[in-house]
């Protein structure tokens, strides 16, 4: 099994975009209602059933989401170690902290 990332992100004004975002989220409502306050939040979370960590981040306006699949909740700890101020990462710069915190234990990314 390889490790994939995935990136998703939603204005929070925007009814329909939030409703999608917070669909691909386990217990997204729960989330939901913590950014309808509309502050910024940073938040993680490792499921063990399916090896997947989630990294979100909003400003008050912006949330994002980043989610790794297929590695250790130790490898989750790891990423979010590089990544302090996850809000401040686009795609490419999480996938480029994602690489160098996993290193040579990192199969692919997709």
């Amino acid at each position: 099994m390889s490790t994939q990332i995935s990136f998703a992100t939603a204005w929070l004004d925007d009814a329909a975009a939030m409703a999608e975002f917070l669909s691909a989220i386990p217990n997204g409502e729960d989330l939901g209602k913590v950014l309808q306050d509309k502050k910024a939040v940073s938040s993680r979370a490792y499921d063990d059933e399916t090896w997947t960590a989630r990294f979100v981040a909003s400003d008050g306006r912006l949330v994002k989401c980043f989610t790794v699949s297929a590695i250790t909740i130790d490898q989750a700890e790891m990423i979010a170690a590089a990544c302090l101020d996850t809000f401040a990462w686009d795609e490419p710069g999480f996938r480029g902290a994602v690489a160098e915190a996993l290193g040579p234990t990192l199969d692919s990314i997709e």
